[in-house]
């Protein structure tokens, strides 16, 4: 397995993170999700959306940059398994692509703001992966991290989708997840992988994101590069 540690499928090792990544989960099911997409139009949801997906990527950073000494390696930043993940990154990606031109292809230049919208949402596979999976693993082992990171992605989407895309997307949620256990590194999953399966996704639930999603979704992702860049300079300068 990764890391050169000895990984278990089934573990019990609860700690301090595995409490913290459980509540921003109950968080994000109870409500955090759901107003991203119900609250009315508006400068109210437009200021939820943009501060609640900050929230997602830069709190997780926050907490692993004061209780961890690598927060690159605690959420799958790193150079190890990189060139295989981004393969299946790319073999994923085109057979979503495939899907996504065959039941979609009318809307024509429409997807364009649509895949790169998706592609520029980190929040999403880094708050699934990087943060939830990788502490569900280190807590309970390999399949209970796999299964709940599944459960979770589905759990969120109560409310805003039937209940059959309910379970398509914890099953997706699952595959998602044993694939990014292979390598443990984000970029398995994000950019390429969730540009094109999430555009299907969002297709699918009657979504179609324009330039003006593209742009806020650029924003937020500036601002949480901009944190992991500060965060991670700033540990390494402590550690000297």
């Amino acid at each position: 397995m990764m890391h050169g540690k000895k990984h278990h499928w089934i573990a019990w090792h609860p700690t301090r993170d595995t409490v913290v990544a459980m509540v921003t989960a109950l968080i994000m099911i109870c409500g955090g999700y759901y107003l991203m997409v119900h609250l009315p139009e508006g400068i109210m949801k437009q200021s939820y959306s943009f501060l609640f997906t900050v929230f997602l990527v830069v709190f997780p950073l926050w907490w692993l940059y004061k209780n961890h000494q690598d927060i690159l390696q605690e959420t799958g930043i790193k150079k190890q398994g990189l060139m295989l993940s981004l393969l299946i990154s790319i073999l994923l990606a085109i057979f979503f692509l495939y899907f996504v031109l065959m039941r979609y292809g009318s809307y024509g230049d429409a997807l364009i703001p649509h895949f790169l919208t998706n592609g520029l949402i980190l929040w999403e596979p880094f708050f699934l992966f990087a943060w939830l999976q990788i502490r569900f693993d280190k807590a309970f082992g390999i399949l209970p991290g796999i299964l709940l990171t599944g459960c979770v992605l589905g759990a969120y989407h109560i409310g805003t989708y039937p209940a059959l895309m309910i379970l398509v997307l914890m099953g997706f949620g699952w595959i998602f997840a044993a694939l990014f256990r292979i390598t443990m590194n984000l970029f398995i999953m994000w950019p390429l992988t969730w540009s094109i399966s999430s555009a299907e996704g969002t297709l699918k639930g009657g979504f179609l994101l324009g330039w003006d999603e593209a742009c806020m979704a650029g924003m937020v992702l500036c601002i949480q590069i901009l944190v992991i860049l500060y965060l991670w300079n700033r540990q390494k300068t402590e550690l000297l």
